[in-house]
């Protein structure tokens, strides 16, 4: 049993203090289970300082046998010591199908717990059994498109993820060697993949796009309609309409290459993403992109699935798909990879182009990706100057460091002589692409 400081622990989504464990407490890790997991920590009081005294191991053993028959699931329990004082740490992971106490449900809103309504309690009932693999007596092939069916086991094949014999103009071999068809019956997977029209059954899977100044001025709104492979396809040359593009003149060939403002690998790992991971059971929503002139937003209908954190999405990570049938479909096209590594491959593209990271949180209901472009692009037509090799180096260093100092700059361009480091930074001040804080060896530069 390892010293462990109760002062370090901040009440949230995933933590809980209770001087004492009664039903309050009950009702908290019920809360736990049905979001995220967490942990309930006894014999602490709010202000993070503990009841004095031990706990007992028969005491622990009746909290755990009280726990098991009132939540029918069996806890981690920990016991931690500060200065001869003892506290528990009770911990329970998420599980699928929702957990009561008493006969109602609990769920977690930042740091209270909270009865789950009955509405939204119909929902995780349902999400019990995957959307992607529930079927409909309405579905019929002849709504499947022939076209995007030899288009996937095309890619397939290439990818070398499906058998060289399957026939692409035989539409049940197809449906049935990869699951979509269960006992003869469509699944929802089925329709939303390959279908000609699935918004006639699933009218808000679509993709709503918006060209914004500021959150308040829309210059363009549109929506992209169709099945999956559709919308990824035309998503991604919706998105390059309304985004910036510049060229460079490569030096050895003299090669005009186009530069966008965000790097397309990173545009289509986000994309999929979306239309992979939606919770399609949120009926009422669409999955989102605004543009902006600096970043780029995209809210996806649905949290985390199980018990993944933002942080861990930094970190390498197992796959939890929401939508299993999506996701081998996806893989199978070689599109994406199914252990996690999209988030990775996001964050790598935007590394590559000297970019910041991108933002990941957790808004309502739903998911937000937020890339920033490249500022070279966003600024361009602004600019009243030639940018230098230098200058535009220091663009992407300023871009990576937020604010930095004179002395940050020639670190970086240890090389360069500093008079013209100066030289060139002034000038950028003066075009209004940087902007200064600060007096003398105090100031800072930053993008404006």
């Amino acid at each position: 049993m390892a010293p462990f400081d109760p002062s370090k622990l901040k009440e949230s989504e995933v933590i809980e203090l209770k001087e004492k464990f009664n039903d309050s407490a009950m009702k908290t890790l019920s809360g736990f289970i049905n979001a995220k997991g967490g942990s309930l920590y006894i014999g602490i009081k709010d202000d993070s300082t503990l009841i004095a005294g031990g706990i007992s191991d028969q005491a622990q053993q009746d909290i755990v046998n009280k726990i098991i028959q009132g939540l029918n699931v069996v806890p981690e329990v920990i016991l931690h010591e500060m200065d001869g004082d003892e506290f528990l740490e009770i911990k329970v992971k998420h599980q699928r199908s929702p957990v009561s106490f008493r006969g109602r449900y609990y769920k977690r809103v930042g740091n209270t717990t909270q009865q789950i309504p009955d509405e939204e309690l119909k929902v995780l009932f349902l999400e019990d059994e995957a959307w992607d693999t529930r079927n409909d007596e309405r579905f019929s092939l002849k709504e499947i498109n022939l076209d995007t069916i030899q288009h996937f086991v095309e890619l397939a094949k290439n990818s070398g993820r499906i058998s060289t014999e399957i026939n692409a103009e035989n539409i049940e071999q197809v449906l049935d060697q990869l699951g979509l068809r269960i006992d003869g019956k469509l699944t929802n997977a089925a329709i939303i993949l390959f279908g000609k029209n699935p918004q006639k059954y699933f009218p808000n899977a679509v993709i709503r796009y918006a060209r914004l100044k500021d959150e308040a001025t829309i210059i363009a709104d549109r929506t992209v309609s169709g099945n999956l492979f559709d919308q990824v396809y035309g998503a991604e040359e919706q998105i390059k309409s309304f985004i910036s593009l510049r060229y460079e003149i490569t030096d050895e060939s003299f090669q005009r290459k186009d530069v966008w403002q965000y790097p397309l690998p990173a545009i289509r790992e986000a994309l999929l993403n979306a239309l992979v991971h939606r919770d399609y059971f949120q009926v009422g929503v669409k999955t989102q992109i605004k543009v902006f002139d600096d970043y780029l937003w995209i809210y996806n209908p649905g949290k985390l699935p199980g018990s993944l954190q933002i942080e861990d999405l930094k970190k390498p990570h197992a796959s939890v798909p929401r939508n299993r049938l999506l996701t081998t479909i996806f893989y199978r096209a070689g599109l994406i990879e199914e252990l996690g590594s999209g988030i990775h491959r996001i964050m790598n593209a935007m590394k590559e182009k000297a970019l910041p990271a991108p933002e990941f949180e957790e808004q309502g209901n739903g998911f937000v990706i937020k890339l920033f472009g490249d500022y070279q692009v966003i600024t361009q037509k602004e600019w009243k100057i030639e940018l230098n090799a230098r200058q535009k180096k220091m663009i992407a260093f300023a871009q990576e460091k937020n604010s930095f100092k004179m002395a940050d700059l020639s670190e970086h361009f240890d090389e360069v002589d500093s008079r013209t480091l100066r030289r060139d930074l002034n000038e950028l001040v003066e075009a209004g692409i940087f902007e200064a804080e600060g007096e003398k060896r105090g100031r800072t530069y930053s993008l404006k």
